[in-house]
């Protein structure tokens, strides 16, 4: 039988082992929580969906004991925060099978790092588009509809291999899930996607599931704005863009006026919409759903904004197109990082000058 790591096991990652592991897959969760692993270990893994809430008995490791481990895995899912994306690929080199490869399932553009560790012929790509969170030990809370896309899945040189089919096969229990020859355009979709949303609510808190009217135009003003300077990036560098979430981001790229922002961010709502959990949804899972920088936010812990909205800063520096709503942003999350900025509504003035007026 195929032996599969899951290496993070936080909403994504315990999403991955939890339905994977029920549907018969030979599956170890390896963490660095140790109440995480204990608890799952003795108690076994719970993931509450918008279906039903069920627990599986699944196999863990704390992180020092994989070095007791002997047998190597075939299939890894690295499902770490950004910053930990080198260290947690020299961690699990060694424990590759001679023909197994990792599939980085998480977050930003980690692909290249995590290949110039284990090589790139041991990569492959796989986009995630759940929502899931962690808020106690051994229990996994998704909160995307089971009907939306789940994971896009491709070799980096962009071909679509029997492994790549496998892997697909595979998730299909998580739900939709495919091959994809662009897995570089599907990748920075992701990106932009995660960098409209993922800052934006982190600085929003749960104060964002409360705005009025004229708060929710602006958020989404502000969120379609980030996303053009990030699009237009992707365009510059001959990058074909995939649609996200019902979204169509590559005409992000060509919203340079107010007026064809507000178009953008009409298309921004609906596409929220599509993920919008009513009330009685929240009762049963026990949380609202919150992008994942949201969550790190509500943690107190460290953020992944350098490596999404970060990252589209950098690139646009290289190209020499401007990029002020992402680092306002970034500035602003790191202001709320370092306790010295409170979240809410009130955020949304401070971006609202950087808004085309025409």
């Amino acid at each position: 039988m195929t032996r599969i790591a899951v290496l993070g096991a936080g909403g994504v990652g315990g999403s991955i082992g939890a339905y994977l592991s029920r549907a018969g897959h030979d599956v170890t969760l390896i963490d660095q929580w140790a109440a995480h692993i204990d608890v799952m270990r003795r108690d076994g893994l719970t993931l509450t969906d918008l279906k039903e809430r069920f627990t599986v008995p699944i196999k863990t490791l704390h992180l020092y004991e994989l070095s007791r481990e002997w047998k190597p895995f075939d299939i890894v899912f690295m499902s770490v925060k950004s910053y930990d994306t080198v260290w947690s690929a020299h961690l699990i080199a060694p424990h590759l099978a001679p023909s197994g490869f990792v599939l980085p399932s998480m977050n930003a553009m980690n692909d290249e790092p995590v290949a110039q560790v284990v090589g790139y012929h041991r990569t492959v790509g796989c986009v995630t588009t759940i929502s899931a969170g962690v808020y106690e030990p051994g229990h996994i809370v998704r909160t995307d509809p089971m009907t939306l896309h789940a994971f896009s899945v491709g070799e980096l040189s962009g071909m679509v291999t029997a492994r790549v089919l496998k892997v697909v096969d595979m998730l299909q229990v998580i739900g939709h899930s495919e091959p994809t020859t662009n897995i570089w355009g599907t990748r920075w979709s992701k990106l932009l996607w995660n960098s409209m949303g993922n800052a934006v609510s982190g600085l929003l808190g749960d104060e964002g599931a409360t705005l009025n009217a004229e708060q929710l135009r602006l958020d989404n003003l502000i969120r379609v704005a980030a996303g053009h300077e990030g699009a237009r990036i992707a365009v510059t560098m001959g990058l074909t863009l995939e649609t996200v979430t019902a979204m169509n981001v590559a005409e992000l790229a060509q919203a340079e006026s107010r007026a064809t922002l507000e178009v953008q961010a009409d298309a921004m709502a609906r596409a929220r919409d599509v993920r919008h959990l009513t009330p009685e949804q929240i009762t049963h899972l026990g949380q609202p759903g919150r992008p994942s920088l949201q969550q790190d936010v509500l943690k107190g812990r460290r953020t992944e904004v350098d490596y999404l909205n970060g990252y589209l800063v950098q690139k646009g520096r290289e190209l020499g197109l401007p990029t002020p709503m992402n680092e306002a942003i970034i500035a602003l999350t790191h202001q709320v990082e370092r306790g010295q900025l409170d979240t809410g509504a009130h955020i949304l003035e401070r971006l609202v000058p950087l808004l085309p007026n025409d």
